[in-house]
């Protein structure tokens, strides 16, 4: 009898700490959500320098559709998925981009340029053949409005 209750014991104790260790990487598996574009990780990387104090969101929607929160501006635009995570994504239409940093304006213009993407837990890869790729990030609209 003891020993049943020692294991149960050390049983309900191991459930407690597997039960309350949180994942700490969410796993995304559609590419239909909000991602923060977070850097450029190609060569010239280095001349398109990104406001950190400033989110650049990326939303893609289930409709196909996409839409871009710039510094300043907006964009919208529209996207197709195909086999082996193939992508193609038309030029967005922006209200001006004459107002937004060099790392929003290199955006607009690579975005056209996406062959294919990545998803890889929490992070999003959007791949441009000879120059390398956009690495964006899950957002999660709590750290825009924390008390909805």
């Amino acid at each position: 009898m003891k020993a049943k209750f020692q294991f149960l014991s050390f049983f309900s104790a191991f459930l407690v700490l597997i039960a309350c260790n949180k994942d700490k990487v969410s796993v995304v598996e559609d590419i239909c959500h909000t991602w923060e574009a977070k850097s450029f990780m190609s060569i010239e990387s280095a001349t398109y320098p990104k406001n950190a104090n400033t989110p650049i969101l990326l939303t893609l929607k289930k409709d196909e559709t996409y839409s871009l929160k710039l510094d300043i501006n907006s964009c919208r635009g529209t996207f197709a998925t195909g086999n082996n995570n193939q992508l193609e994504m038309d030029f967005p239409a922006c209200t001006e981009a004459c107002c937004d940093s060099k790392f929003s304006q290199k955006l607009i213009t690579m975005l056209p340029e996406v062959t294919t993407y990545e998803i890889e837990g929490n992070i999003l890869k959007l791949n441009i053949p000879q120059w390398g790729y956009i690495e964006c990030e899950i957002f999660s609209s709590s750290l825009i409005n924390p008390n909805p």
